[in-house]
């Protein structure tokens, strides 16, 4: 009997130790529910470095902000007395913001059909939703824009020789209601955020995506490092809304988050890739192309 007892109290105990453990977040609990971003830049730490921001004496106004209020669009214009970057990226950063401030438009890569590189993606589910596709081997993170795709493999370590792609390897675990990613080998010729912020191959990212707010409001914390384009690690953090929550408290042709989104399942979308620039007398950039495998 005692050997008994003992038994049923170890097994008791070991149930409520597996009750105890939280279950891994779910991102999707239907083929409908996707997620938008409040707005396309980074939001600050409240405290120690943080990213490249806004120039104060340029407010940034979107299209999608446009469609809503009728403000005049402006373009992004960084703050370049950003602690975070070294000389050289400082330099390249200025060189776009002298476009803007001249009046003509900073050619972007995005437009051109460039993929947008992992921290870039994060900025970008505004008007065109983000989906999460999440599998017992591995997390499918969808923006229907383009149909920019990152792969998170759930697995504890990154291969052996990392060869530098679009977005990255990126591995990820689960931390009880936080899907983790760790991403590194990201191409350099990918902008960080839509300051144009430039980084080098040795650009390490780590996010952090858990649900808040009731499970209405998806959160990332973001820390990244790069020795070689800034003068130490920062933090920032991003937050998207559900479509079906937002609109239930405001009409959406008053979100200029959702001004021009859909609800309803993933559907598919092709970049139009157009060698010529929409302005006159402007360059575009390139459609990129592959000149050797990457296989």
């Amino acid at each position: 009997m005692t050997r008994f007892s003992a038994m049923i109290v170890f097994g008791v105990a070991i149930a409520s130790g597996a009750m105890a453990q939280p279950a891994s977040p779910n991102f999707a609990k239907n083929s409908s529910q996707a997620w938008y971003a409040y707005n396309r830049v980074f939001i600050p730490p409240a405290s120690g470095p943080g990213p490249v921001m806004q120039d104060p004496a340029h407010p940034y106004v979107t299209n999608d902000e446009y469609r809503v209020t009728g403000r005049q669009p402006t373009q992004r214009i960084a703050d370049l007395s950003a602690p975070i970057l070294q000389p050289w990226a400082r330099e390249v950063v200025a060189k776009k913001n002298a476009i803007a401030v001249s009046g003509k438009r900073v050619p972007s890569p995005i437009a051109s059909c460039w993929p947008k590189g992992p921290t870039y993606f994060l900025l970008s589910p505004m008007t065109q939703p983000m989906y999460f596709i999440q599998g017992p081997k591995e997390v499918v993170m969808i923006i229907t824009s383009f149909n920019d795709v990152r792969h998170i493999h759930l697995t504890d370590k990154h291969s052996a020789n990392v060869k530098p792609s679009w977005y990255g390897e990126s591995i990820g675990h689960y931390e009880g209601d936080t899907l983790v990613v760790d991403t590194i080998g990201i191409d350099e010729r990918t902008w960080v955020d839509g300051y144009g912020t430039p980084h080098t191959k040795q650009m390490h990212m780590v996010e952090r995506f858990h649900l808040i707010e009731n499970g209405d409001v998806l959160e990332v914390n973001v820390r990244v490092e790069d020795p070689g384009a800034f003068t130490t690690p920062w933090n920032a953090s991003q937050r998207y809304r559900q479509y079906e929550a937002a609109v239930r408290q405001v009409p959406v042709e008053n979100l200029a988050q959702l001004a021009s989104g859909e609800e309803g399942p993933l559907i598919e979308r092709a970049c139009a890739e157009n060698p010529s620039s929409f302005f006159s007398g402007e360059d575009n950039v390139p459609i990129p192309e592959a000149t050797t495998p990457d296989f």
